[in-house]
């Protein structure tokens, strides 16, 4: 893919206010706001001031990203200005690609600080002269999309669909629903996001791309809209949450609920479910490269690999709200493309490179393989690869010269947008019933 390069403006953060959104659980949530990041040509400006409330350049270029821990209505409410005002014509014909974060990540994915920044800029794989970049913080995250920090977000008591939660009785593995936030899931973040996209007028992408998380939710995007995604590229995902992935998000959750300071304040348990996180984030190759052991023994010197720990599970503390952790973990949990009615992945029509990578022990490189392969069964063309990394899962993070060939790759799978347009656009109201149970049924 090519396009005659523009002059560029700096990256920019914007709010968008949008509808109300009914949880896949049945909670709602109300001021629904989702904070964007945008890089592209000069002349997006205007258009993005006319559909969104645009953030300062210093907040932009603020680092590292803020935590947003205060009531949404008054920022709700200046988004929803800026879409008042006459709107600008239409952006220019550049491609449109959409980046979706993981876990902790936030919508920065380029600039100073993004968590792709080696990837994006003028002449990287990423550039923003001759793409438009975008990327939302997703939903029940703790950045400026509504979330668990923001007063009013509903609780776990509110996942109306289930009914009333039964009492649990002493060494119940359920939990004090009043304590917990609500049910978010996967087909959520996608959900939010097309609406961010729709409050845009932006109607076709290019590319939409994450890993991990980021790699779930963009598989249901491509799902839930399959008209308006022309490729995909999922890097180290999965199509439904394993019991293996499960089982490591419920120790890192106890950790979190055992810390006497929660709900207010669990910053050991949060230190703890991070550290836990890591060792799932990384290989036993890279860790022993970067953290082996010690040249002199001592019984009380600290191990390079413990204050390696140490020093990731405080800063993760210190730059993330705990509540918002327990609902990213619970959105993986609830990860099953085969949810939709008809299953997800038959919906699927954009082309795609599946990328696993060989030394992940979260998401095993095999789950990208048979993804493209029943892809392809499905008549859409699926292509797979393998980035090698010493350093596991996080290998999308940080393998950038190999990450730059693929995306280059990716941006260069053919097409059939008349595939695609087999399927009607949903509006998010069938969205939102496809995704519910029958009438009648016990959920």
């Amino acid at each position: 893919m090519s396009t005659t390069p523009h002059h560029t403006s700096a990256p920019r953060l914007f709010d968008v206010a949008l509808p109300d959104l009914t949880l896949e659980a049945g909670a709602r949530v109300t001021n629904h706001l989702v904070r964007g990041w945008w890089w592209g040509p000069e002349d997006d400006v205007p258009w993005l001031q006319s559909r969104a409330s645009v953030l300062s350049e210093d907040d932009a270029q603020a680092s590292p990203p803020r935590v947003v821990r205060r009531g949404v209505a008054e920022r709700q409410a200046l988004a929803a200005q800026a879409r008042q005002r006459a709107p600008a014509r239409a952006p220019p014909a550049v491609p449109t690609v959409l980046l979706v974060h993981a876990l902790t990540g936030d919508m920065r994915a380029g600039g100073k600080g993004g968590w792709w920044e080696p990837l994006i800029g003028p002449r990287r794989a990423l550039d923003p002269s001759r793409l438009r970049l975008l990327c939302f913080n997703n939903l029940g995250s703790c950045y400026g999309t509504s979330g668990p920090a923001d007063e009013g977000f509903p609780k776990r008591t509110d996942d109306a669909r289930f009914g009333a939660p039964p009492p649990a009785a002493k060494g119940d593995l359920r939990l004090d629903e009043e304590r917990l936030p609500a049910t978010v899931t996967p087909w959520d973040q996608a959900r939010s996001i097309l609406l961010a996209m729709d409050a845009l007028g932006l109607d076709e992408v290019e590319l939409v791309t994450g890993g991990s998380l980021g790699g779930m939710v963009v598989l249901c995007l491509a799902a839930l809209a399959p008209e308006r995604f022309a490729r995909l590229f999922p890097i180290a995902t999965t199509e439904s949450a394993t019991a293996w992935v499960v089982g490591l998000n419920h120790v890192a959750r106890q950790a979190l609920l055992m810390d006497p300071g929660f709900p207010k304040a669990p910053r050991r348990g949060l230190e703890l479910a991070r550290q836990l996180a890591m060792l799932t984030y990384r290989a036993e190759p890279g860790l022993e490269a970067l953290q082996g052991r010690p040249e002199a023994w001592s019984s009380r010197a600290l191990h390079p690999m413990h204050s390696y720990l140490e020093y990731q599970g405080q800063k993760l503390e210190a730059r993330f709200d705990a509540r918002a952790y327990l609902a990213q973990l619970g959105a993986m949990d609830h990860h099953d493309l085969s949810r939709f009615p008809g299953g997800g992945l038959a919906r699927i029509r954009a082309s795609a490179l599946c990328v696993g990578i060989d030394t992940d022990q979260l998401f095993f490189p095999s789950h990208m393989a048979a993804l493209a392969r029943r892809l392809r069964e499905r008549g859409v063309h699926a292509e797979h690869a393998t980035l090698s990394s010493l350093h596991g899962h996080d290998g999308f993070l940080l393998e950038w010269d190999a990450l730059a060939a693929l995306l280059g790759r990716a941006l260069a799978l053919p097409t059939d947008r008349g595939l695609a347009h087999a399927f009607p656009r949903w509006p998010e109201a069938s969205a939102r019933a496809a995704l519910s149970p029958p009438s009648g049924t016990k959920a």
